[in-house]
């Protein structure tokens, strides 16, 4: 059995998220229709991030095996025959044995958007709030998540039970041509985590100091601390990072 990688993007307004869902129109399920077409055989593509319903992806990677004699380079254009047009592979390599998308992954880096002003065609990809806020204060909010903490404040209702604790890399805001950009890089994270920081990060913008009161926030380990959690069309998944022989 060979072990292949993909990197994959998608848009994910009219997906059910990544993962398989009976009656569901999911990612993980196209890519597993389309690679039975391509060889023949059913195969369970394995993600790096398992995205909710209508987030998107530039840089989702997705690992199998399979028992076949095609080079790596010819699964790009043969899954582009199989895949809808709001999926498309950018790239297979063949990995070592053992290789796992998401097991084999040191970090991922995602990205939430919002808009400063009403875009018909930017909102697909991005999320006005109703109340504009200053970047420098959710640049001040977004200090207080380096490093290794227990973010169990800002996980969703329903994730499964589990440790909180994540390193956070990298965390701050900057500016994209729609508007502000979060960015955030983890080695994991937890359900929804994402979002709801940004969402904390807008509440806590007219606090006097929003990098101390996300801070006490992040402190309390408690869902009912943190703000509400956005809608899911800002999110993206950018980018994988793995070991050097398998970074992406």
């Amino acid at each position: 059995m060979r072990v292949f990688r993909l990197i994959l993007a998608y848009d994910g307004t009219d997906f059910s998220g990544w993962q398989v869902q009976p009656g569901r129109r999911t990612v993980q399920g196209m890519i597993n229709q389309a690679l039975a077409g391509v060889l023949g055989t059913e195969v369970r593509a394995q993600g790096a991030g398992r995205t909710d319903a209508g987030v998107h992806a530039r840089g989702q990677v997705a690992s199998f095996q399979a028992d076949t004699r095609l080079p790596a380079e010819s699964l790009v254009p043969l899954l582009a025959r199989k895949l809808p047009a709001d999926v498309r592979v950018h790239a297979a390599v063949e990995m070592p044995a053992g290789f796992h998308a998401r097991h084999s992954a040191t970090g991922r880096r995602y990205a939430y958007r919002l808009l400063v002003a009403d875009d018909l065609l930017g909102s697909r990809y991005a999320w006005k709030p109703l109340r504009p806020a200053p970047a420098d204060a959710l640049e001040g909010s977004a200090r207080a998540l380096e490093g290794d903490h227990d973010f169990s404040a800002f996980r969703g209702a329903g994730s499964s039970p589990g440790p909180g604790q994540c390193r956070v890399m990298r965390a701050g805001w900057s500016r994209w041509e729609g508007g502000l950009e979060f960015s955030i890089v983890a080695d994991h994270f937890l359900y929804r985590m994402v979002r709801t920081i940004v969402g904390t990060s807008l509440d806590l913008a007219n606090e006097p100091d929003p990098g101390a009161a996300m801070a006490r926030v992040l402190a309390t380990r408690d869902r009912r601390a943190a703000g509400p959690t956005v809608p899911p069309q800002g999110l993206c998944l950018e980018q994988v990072f793995y070991p050097p022989q398998g970074t992406v």
